[in-house]
């Protein structure tokens, strides 16, 4: 059986699958406003205590994090990246 993550709707994002023994461990920094327009592309479901947010603006994309620890971000990354972590994130893969 292969897991697969909910597709998600409008107002429904994605499932996060649990994250596995071996899910890599990103680095995630303090939320840092920049001035710059930004646009939320994709969320996952509101309904769990953590909420990842992709994010685009400026040219780079990266991922916002909201939860029981506060509001934290990745750096700035190329599209192609930041889509590869979003994957690995919602297969539980990274954490």
């Amino acid at each position: 059986m292969t897991a697969r993550v909910t597709e998600g709707y409008a107002y429904h994002g994605p499932h996060v699958l649990p994250a596995g023994a071996t899910a890599e461990r990103v680095q995630w920094r303090p939320l840092r406003p920049r001035g710059e327009r930004h646009r939320v592309l994709r969320w996952t479901c509101r309904c769990r205590s953590t909420v990842y947010y992709l994010v685009a603006g400026g040219g780079q994309m990266h991922i916002r994090r909201t939860g029981p620890g506060g509001r934290v971000e990745t750096d700035r990354m190329r599209h192609v990246h930041a889509l590869e972590l979003w994957r690995r994130l919602l297969l539980g893969d990274a954490v």
